[in-house]
């Protein structure tokens, strides 16, 4: 049985949109609230790692209807966790938000040292 609190938990939230934004560097506020519907997905995760859908998210969800189908209540689950995030990250410094853009600060990026490969293929379906 999956714990729910590991998916709704702020600090690995926070460490995932922050690992993402080291890798971005900068993304509209719109972009960064389909991550964590995507990266704390089980079965997203698991279609992603090993894969290269590095063309589009169109590709990605027709290849994968059913990793899509309840999407839109996993971004509603998400929301405030994802809101919380950021808002962390932007107390302690490591990104700045101008008005719809999210940039990570530079000199922040030893923090979040990529560890898992899946986020270098999420990261392609944003761009």
């Amino acid at each position: 049985m999956q714990s729910s609190y590991l998916h709704n938990n702020e600090a690995l939230a926070t460490v995932a949109i922050g690992h993402f934004l080291s890798l971005q560097h900068q993304m509209e506020f719109s972009k960064l609230l389909f991550v964590l519907p995507f990266v704390l997905h089980e079965p997203t995760v698991k279609r992603l790692k090993g894969q290269s859908y590095k063309r589009s998210l169109e590709e990605f969800i027709i290849k994968n209807i059913d990793c899509v189908l309840n999407f839109n209540s996993r971004f509603q689950d998400y929301l405030p966790l994802t809101l919380n995030s950021v808002t962390i990250l932007r107390e302690i410094g490591l990104l700045t938000i101008k008005g719809d853009v999210i940039a990570f600060n530079a000199g922040s990026t030893e923090l979040f040292q990529p560890d898992v490969t899946i986020s270098l293929s999420v990261t392609h379906l944003f761009r």
